[in-house]
């Protein structure tokens, strides 16, 4: 067996253009595996790929991509190229040859490689068909995958970029080139799952938006020798970051799932008879939620940031004070509006827990994703 294997791994809902796909990534010499949801009624053979892994649940493109990774392809290999159904290998590489040139690169596997040759929808800014080292997918994250698995299609690629190249593991490749056959492209209809796609582009977008500022908090890597003094360049500016989102925040509405998620927690604390609450956190969350907070059906006493120089502000009229201020002014709840700061700020919470003061926890995707918890 070759060390120098690399697989071809995607999530698939489209059974034919999936099997002509993977046809061509296999005549330049690489494995395939697709991971499909398990709703689908087609046989796992219709895909066409050397592994097929059924899930009963589709958690997203990221989190499907770490899932191939790290369960499905063998540990002997040493790489992993993702992508999508509608993207094609370079045509003057062999899948050996990329493979000897990436691990001579980063011999110890921790990196990422992305062709950049075709530049259609502005793909020298994200990383949309990356190759993954095996040290990169196994350890980052906190081993969760190579991945950050919070996003449901849109930005996870926009994330992995600026991660590589803030942790010194992007080479990004201009003379290689990954043909996109994206629908847009020719004019051609949209694929049937695009409609979940649109659902969820501003839930996304403003996921990646907050964790810039949070400089794509939980990316830390296991500590490992390919890893061990490996740290984020803290000086990559927040603009160049958000160059690709800026456009698209400009059209977010007053209405979005933040201002959503928060108007429903506060909808639940009146139903427990909560009637002054706080919210813990003033990043991006609270501060896209203008509609949650106009006329809230209870008292929003403050909201609690643990940044000082956050700490005076009076967005809304709403006094931004400390977790001691928040108590001083008789809450009977406090609701977490961090975005991917979720445990952090549940831990900082305790002081709230022990008073009988009740929390109510939010997920990353705006969800409610606990139920309101009191201290015993």
């Amino acid at each position: 067996m070759r060390n120098h294997d690399v697989w071809f791994a995607i999530p698939s809902a489209n059974p034919e253009k999936c099997r002509r796909t993977l046809r061509v990534w296999r005549e330049y010499g690489y494995r395939t595996a697709v991971l499909v949801d398990d709703v689908m009624s087609h046989p796992a053979d219709a895909f066409g790929a050397d592994v097929t892994l059924r899930v009963s649940t589709y958690h997203g493109y990221a989190a499907s991509v770490n899932t191939l990774c790290k369960t499905v392809v063998p540990k002997e290999f040493p790489i992993v190229v993702t992508g999508g159904d509608d993207m094609l290998p370079d045509p003057n590489h062999s899948a050996d040859e990329l493979a000897a040139q990436f691990l001579e690169r980063f011999p110890d596997t921790f990196g990422v490689m992305q062709p950049h040759g075709d530049a259609y929808m502005a793909s020298n800014r994200y990383c949309g068909s990356p190759f993954l080292g095996r040290a990169w997918f196994e350890s980052m994250y906190g081993g969760r995958g190579g991945m950050y698995p919070g996003y449901h299609h849109n930005y996870a690629d926009n994330e992995l970029f600026w991660v590589a190249r803030g942790m010194g593991a992007l080479w990004e490749r201009p003379d290689l080139s990954h043909f996109h056959e994206h629908f847009t492209r020719d004019g051609s209809a949209a694929p049937a799952y695009w409609d979940t796609v649109k659902k969820n582009d501003m839930r996304d977008c403003l996921l990646y938006y907050s964790r810039v500022h949070e400089r794509f908090a939980g990316h830390e890597p296991l500590e490992t020798p390919a890893t061990r003094g490996r740290g984020f360049n803290a000086s990559i500016s927040l603009k160049e970051m958000l160059v690709l989102v800026e456009q698209r925040l400009l059209s977010v509405a007053m209405h979005n799932p933040f201002a959503d998620a928060i108007a429903a927690a506060l909808r639940r604390c009146k139903a427990s008879g909560h009637d002054t609450v706080a919210l813990y956190g003033f990043g991006l969350f609270t501060q896209s939620s203008a509609a949650a907070l106009c006329e809230p059906p209870v008292r929003v006493a403050c909201i609690i940031d643990d940044n000082e120089s956050n700490q005076g502000r009076t967005p809304w009229g709403i006094p931004v004070v400390s977790r001691d201020e928040a108590m001083a002014r008789g809450i009977k709840a406090v609701v977490l509006t961090g975005n991917s700061v979720q445990d952090r700020l549940w831990a900082n919470s305790e002081v709230f827990r022990q008073r009988g003061i009740a929390v109510l926890r939010l997920d990353g995707k705006g969800e409610q994703s606990t139920t309101m918890q009191t201290a015993a």
